[in-house]
């Protein structure tokens, strides 16, 4: 057993030999070097083994052979030995990513970096405050060294401006020192406790935690830290702010327990502050590192606000806080200062290079996921962990900032990955092949991340199989990738049908098996519309089961937690796939944005409601949950963003127009659902437990709406996908209205609608897919007469657009008369007489659609086009065929869905043989097809027998507005087809919400840009902002 004072003896020596053992070249001070570096991380690496596995007590180590306070001791526990073997790993990681720096640069490089890394180790293992003073002071010196590794104007000016704000901080440490002796009489931590500071003696106090905190570079005082960040190489950038902080951060959490409450709560909103307003300011900055720097800062301000806001938290929650807030940064920003480095774009544009280098693209993906706090990757465990506790604390303004500012973060991440993944790279240098070094360290740390990821969700939360299984399947695609995209299609779809025989016996409840076909089988059908995919098509199909497998885990999800793993694992690969599409930049973007702010939702919701009582799964065990008002309204707003509700539906149109074609069938058919599903078991809940406020009478109008602008918004569309786009906003809007009345009959109709919709709504997307494959154009005006060249497509949009239309005798007929029946029966006549309207609007856009691609003339450059593939064609007919089955026998569903509503209400209809009865009428849908097909029927027979007499008349027989046109091509009235529609609207017709949140974007980006200012790089400035932080928190703290 090596005790780890070696770790500062070793290191301290070979600090003094290394300039006489370079005389011998610098391999060999090189292999010394890293020999010192590989023996400190091996000897904390056994120590934190030690006490893990092996439960070894805190080691504690006297010096000079007297014990404290005589003497300094130093101290190795569980604690120091987490924070230590991260850091250390770090610093030598680090190095090797400099090993090319450090075979230019002189000795003294090496020198100062294990110096540096030794006052690390000192600082987080002394328990002197004047030893931590000197540590502090030598490691302090090491930082302004290294910071002119690369001598550059600007880093040598970062570099001075670092000194002198050291220099301020070193001085208030040391005078608190001072001060600390005279009023206590000792500086070893263990004899010092904090009634030895009651009134003047809280100056000392102040003096020292000042320094420690100006250190920690909180806002507005850490103008000279972002010089740094921006401007210094950028492996040494990575040590300053992962491990210098990481070491600083601990000398903070050693100095709580001195601390009195008034300082506590100062320093904890100075922290929340910090992370709200330096995300903020990041919104508009271009600079790579330099935005890295502000998300360092206001992850350090996290952490120290995660530190005192969790003190009366359960220890092994708030370990698990601190502990996750501290892996996820330390790992996710060092890794990708690293690949700043690498890739030596200034600007984020720049890093479109990365599409030239697949693994650092996918390293890089893998940070700015785990930097955003989604899982599996520790920041996720954290962040949950901590809105839990701010909610149990009642502390509603911090957990307001902590989510905003999360939510600011979360914009410049992924705009600077949207950007790296679409931007065009070919205008930019490729990127030097990188040294293998800066590879390795890079991508261990993925590795890292990922690994940490797996040891939490298997020892702290016990999570199976099951619930990893989406990330997994996307791993296990990606290392599968070389192989043909057709045999990886056929491999998904066995997956999908393997998953679904699996889950088959976990669901419950025929409402998980109503919601099992929608996800799984409806995705498994689906996904042969990809099979017409060519190449590789890489990462595509590891997305898809990630997405699909995340569906199912929502139904057999039993705690709140397994739920929102898999709500998050939906959103992270339905991003991955909306962004595969060419122009999706924008979309992906909005996409995210919207869905993290539902999912904050959603994860206050589930902290503000009480546990469960119950081990089945969700969705059943929801049901004996009282929910209290806040988690009704904030789980409700969370779901209706996903199911693309009006005034937070301003992703859907872009994401379902900018995915790939065979994408966006799964977003309306099947990823809308998600969102129905979740609105369902909040509704499920109220049942029983009905809210003060009457939450989903409203939820009830703006599913009305939402049907009403979403058919308008439809009709005065151009592009084809958006028109569906639309219309599924629509459709899905009759369906929350429906859940909205918590009936027996809107529960039924609700229900028949969404199982309706996934299948005409699948047929149509995967046939305007096939158009769009042949045409290669989504422009309806650019199209006609397609109805001879692809007629399989042109019969697929003419039964779906029936159905959709609700009109007799298809299933949608069924679906809009189960509505307004329902409606009548509650007493909302209103919202019926509206729904009512906006099925008229839907004519609109239904027989444009129809006519403008398949009627008319056939575009000359369409003369030799063909019927969309088999594999397009295959999917669309199966989809078919259900619709006519539940048209002809409709009670196959309604069966099965009157028996789910039972279990909640009495039921409010009959069904006799094929006909369904209630209050107002009956409904026999087997009925209505013959009639109907009878009436078709007979006028088709007669125009048949008198085909010969009749006369096929061309457009061009007559006179055209007495001129004729050279071609009948370049006639097509699709164009802006409804402008009279839209101006009687008038005003009503623009788009009020969209330009709603593009002021919100607009003031949050310019008051970033205002804050900014602050920052005017004169190190003079940024020592008067020092100044005066430390003069107004004195203030603030009320110190005396």
């Amino acid at each position: 057993m090596v005790s780890p004072i070696y770790i500062l003896i070793l290191s301290l020596a070979a600090g003094f030999l290394l300039s006489i053992i370079d005389r011998g070249g610098r391999k060999i001070s090189l292999a010394v070097f890293y020999g010192v570096l590989a023996f400190n991380t091996a000897l904390i690496i056994d120590w934190t083994y030690r006490f893990v596995f092996l439960h070894a007590p805190t080691l504690v180590i006297n010096t000079a052979g007297f014990s404290a306070p005589v003497s300094i001791n130093l101290e190795l526990g569980m604690i120091q030995a987490f924070v230590l073997v991260f850091t250390n790993l770090t610093g030598l990681l680090a190095a090797v990513f400099l090993f090319r720096k450090f075979m230019e640069s002189k000795v003294s490089s090496l020198i100062l970096y294990l110096l540096l890394v030794m006052s690390v180790n000192g600082l987080v293992m002394t328990r002197d405050l004047f030893n931590m003073f000197v540590f502090l002071e030598i490691l302090s010196i090491s930082t302004y060294a290294l910071t002119t590794i690369t001598r550059t104007k600007t880093s040598l000016s970062a570099g001075f401006k670092y000194m002198m704000a050291g220099s301020v901080a070193s001085i208030f440490f040391l005078m608190g020192v001072v001060f600390v002796y005279h009023f206590t009489g000792n500086l070893n931590l263990d004899f010092i406790h904090a009634d030895q500071f009651a009134g003047t003696g809280l100056v000392a106090l102040f003096m020292l935690t000042m320094a420690v905190f100006i250190e920690l570079k909180p806002f507005p005082a850490n103008g000279w830290a972002l010089d740094v960040y921006q401007s210094v190489d950028s492996g040494i950038v990575s040590v300053i702010a992962v491990i210098n902080s990481a070491a600083i951060g601990f000398v903070f959490y050693r100095l709580i327990p001195l601390m009195p409450q008034s300082f506590l709560t100062v320093f904890g909103a100075a922290g929340v502050i910090t992370f709200f307003f330096s995300n903020m300011m990041g919104l508009k900055q271009k600079n790579a590192k330099r935005l890295l720097g502000y998300s360092s800062i206001g992850h350090m301000g996290l952490l120290m606000a995660s530190i005192v806001f969790t003190i009366g938290a359960p220890s092994t929650v708030r370990y698990l806080i601190i502990g996750g807030f501290f892996v996820n940064h330390l790992v996710a920003k060092a890794g990708l200062f690293w690949l700043s480095g690498i890739v030596r774009q200034e600007n984020i544009r720049g890093w479109a290079v990365l599409k030239n280098n697949r693994l650092l693209l996918v390293l890089f993906g893998v940070f700015i996921f785990a930097l955003s706090g989604f899982p599996p990757f520790a920041g996720f465990w954290a962040k949950w962990e901590f809105v839990k506790v701010l909610i149990e604390s009642r502390m509603f303004f911090v957990l307001g900032a902590v989510l905003t500012g999360s939510l600011f973060e979360l914009i410049f991440l992924f705009r600077w990955l949207t950007i790296t993944v679409k931007e065009d790279e070919t205008q930019l240098e490729k990127i030097t092949t990188p040294d293998s070094g800066s590879v390795f360290a890079t991508s261990v740390f993925a590795l890292l991340a990922t690994v940490v990821a797996a040891g939490v969700m298997k020892y702290f939360y016990n999570f199976g199989w099951v619930q990893t299984l989406p990330a997994a399947a996307a791993l296990i695609v990606y290392l599968l990738d070389f192989l043909p995209s057709k045999l990886k299609g056929f491999v998904s779809l066995g997956a999908v049908a393997a998953y679904g025989y699996y889950i088959y016996p976990l669901l419950e409840s025929n409402l998980q098996l109503f919601f099992g076909v929608i996800f799984i089988v409806g995705s498994a059908i689906n996904i042969i519309s990809t099979l017409n995919r060519k190449n590789q098509n890489r990462g595509f199909y590891g997305f898809l089961l990630m997405m699909i497998f995340s569906f199912g885990n929502l139904l057999i999800a039993s705690t709140y937690l397994e739920f929102f793993l898999s709500w998050e694992f939906m959103t992270i690969s339905s991003f991955l796939l909306i962004l595969r599409g060419q122009k999706a930049q924008r979309a992906s973007l909005l996409y995210m944005i919207f869905s993290t702010a539902g999912a904050y939702l959603l994860m206050t919701g589930f902290s503000f409601a009480p546990a469960l009582t119950s081990t089945s799964a969700l969705m059943l065990s929801i049901e004996f949950v009282k929910l209290p008002l806040i988690s009704v309204i904030v789980l409700a707003i969370g779901f209706m963003i996903k199911a693309g509700s009006v005034g937070v539906h301003i992703w859907l149109p872009e994401a379902h127009a900018e995915a790939e074609a065979d994408v966006s069938s799964f977003i309306s058919a099947i990823l809308l659902k998600a969102g129905v599903l979740g609105l369902l078991m909040v509704a499920i809940s109220c049942i029983a437990h009905a809210p003060s406020f009457p939450v989903f009478y409203w939820i009830g109008w703006i599913g009305v709406i939402t049907a009403l602008v979403g058919a308008f918004m439809a009709s005065f569309q151009e592009d084809a996908k958006r028109l569906l786009a639309y219309s599924s906003m629509s459709q899905v809007g009759y369906v929350v209205a429906a859940l909205a009345m918590i009936t027996h009959l809107g529960w039924v109709s609700a229900l028949y609608l969404a199982f309706n919709h996934m299948m005409f709504k699948s047929a149509l997307f995967i046939a305007i897919a096939g158009v769009y494959y042949r045409t290669h154009t989504r422009k309806m005006y650019e199209m006609g007469g397609l109805i001879s060249r692809m007629p399989w497509s042109y019969m697929t949009v003419l039964i779906s657009i029936i159905a959709v239309s609700g009109v007799p005798p298809l299933s949608g007929f069924g679906a809009k008369w189960l509505i307004y029946t329902a409606f009548i029966t509650k007493g909302w006549y209103l919202q019926a007489g509206v729904l009512f309207f906006a099925s008229a609007v839907s004519f609109l856009y239904l027989y444009r659609l129809i006519h403008a691609i398949f009627l008319g003339q056939l575009k000359s450059e369409h003369q030799e086009i063909k019927e969309a593939p088999a594999w397009f064609i295959i999917p669309q007919y199966i989809f078919l065929a259900g619709i006519m089955v539940l048209s002809m026998f409709p009670n196959l569903m309604i069966r099965p869905l009157n028996s789910i509503a039972m279990h909640y209400f009495n039921s409010s209809i009959s069904i006799e043989g094929l006909t369904v009865v209630s209050d107002l009428g009956y409904w026999n849908g087997n009925f209505v097809m013959h009639i109907t097909m009878a009436i078709f029927a007979v006028p088709f027979v007669v125009l048949l027998l008198l085909r010969g007499k009749t006369q096929r008349v061309k457009q061009f027989n007559i006179v055209y507005a007495a001129e004729r046109p050279e071609s009948p091509e370049t006639t097509h009235v699709a164009y802006n087809m409804y402008a009279h529609y839209r101006k009687a609207l008038g005003g009503w017709a623009s788009p009020r919400i969209e330009n709603f949140w593009n002021g919100v974007a607009e003031w949050s980006h310019t008051l970033g840009d205002f804050f900014r200012r602050v920052y005017t790089g004169n190190g003079q400035t940024y020592i008067l902002h020092i100044i005066m932080y430390i003069v107004a928190i004195y203030v603030v703290m009320g110190v005396k």
